[in-house]
């Protein structure tokens, strides 16, 4: 199948989440995709959800490719997995339930974006007591290895190549909620994959979900899961490198978004190596 992109979303239990999501794919005007729902043998309404789409889908003859499948599950990267391995698509967005994109022309937007590079980034939306808050990620193209080791992967905005999946592995199931942030280090950090930011609003962020859980717990675990990832991505060179100078690194990222105060700081560092320079 001769496909540019496959939108997959994973679901379990969440009929009202998923309902936003797939409407949002549903009413796109640009319809050469894929579409893959994956339900973790939901017990509430979610299926009704699905197959009342599905029923819409078989009556309009200029519609997308609609494929879904509803099995019992051992975590959300295993069903993203089975997603990613029914794809068909050069490209792959995950679309997870509750998640949905900003408006009926984002498809339209993005597939002349989709240019041979690995992986595309855009921005990802949320709504905070009535804020709009938009997420850029890294706003920029051009990053770096502090860029990649501060983990910063939006991957509900992040167009990928399926073939990263293909080469380099697809979402290690023993991680519980950093599975993703290590697929992107190792295909950044260790494989040199293209990568390039545009500045779109791709997707509404849903903040009910895992990965925008704030409590202790899931704090802990994510922790937890970015140093063992560094660990196992990085050699004991660099992971040693951050541990030392974490600090540093975190403050390079925060200097490095406030271009005023970057350039006041790199110019006062070019001052300060000419001064000792001089007196040596």
């Amino acid at each position: 199948m001769d496909m540019k992109l496959s939108i997959i979303t994973i679901n379990r239990n969440n009929a009202a989440g998923l309902r936003k999501t797939m409407e949002s794919v549903f009413t796109q005007t640009y319809r050469d995709f894929e579409y893959i729902v994956v339900d973790g043998a939901s017990t509430d309404d979610s299926l009704d959800v699905i197959k009342e789409y599905e029923s819409v889908h078989s009556l309009n003859v200029h519609s997308f490719n609609f494929t879904w499948l509803s099995e019992p599950d051992t975590g959300i990267y295993n069903a993203m997995n089975k997603g990613l391995r029914m794809s068909h698509g050069e490209y792959t967005l995950m679309l997870n339930s509750g998640d949905f994109l900003v408006d009926e022309k984002v498809l339209n937007h993005i597939l002349p974006e989709l240019d041979g590079t690995d992986i595309i980034q855009g921005n990802l939306i949320s709504e905070k007591e009535g804020n709009e808050i938009v997420n850029r990620g890294y706003g920029k193209s051009e990053i770096d290895i502090f860029d990649i080791l501060k983990g910063n992967f939006l991957h509900q905005a992040s167009f990928c190549k399926k073939e990263l999946f293909e080469k380099f592995g697809y979402f290690d199931e023993s991680y519980r909620s950093s599975a993703d942030t290590k697929f992107f280090m190792e295909c950044l950090g260790r494989h040199d994959a293209t990568y390039r930011y545009i500045d779109l609003d791709i997707t509404n962020y849903d903040l009910t979900g895992i990965s925008a859980d704030k409590s202790e717990k899931w704090v802990r675990c994510r922790e937890e899961e970015l140093d063992r990832i560094i660990k196992e991505v990085f050699s004991k060179r660099i992971y040693a490198f951050m541990q030392e100078n974490d600090k540093k690194v975190r403050l390079y990222n925060e200097l490095h978004t406030h271009k005023l105060i970057w350039n006041i700081t790199m110019f006062l560092a070019y001052v300060g190596s000419k001064m000792f320079n001089k007196e040596s």
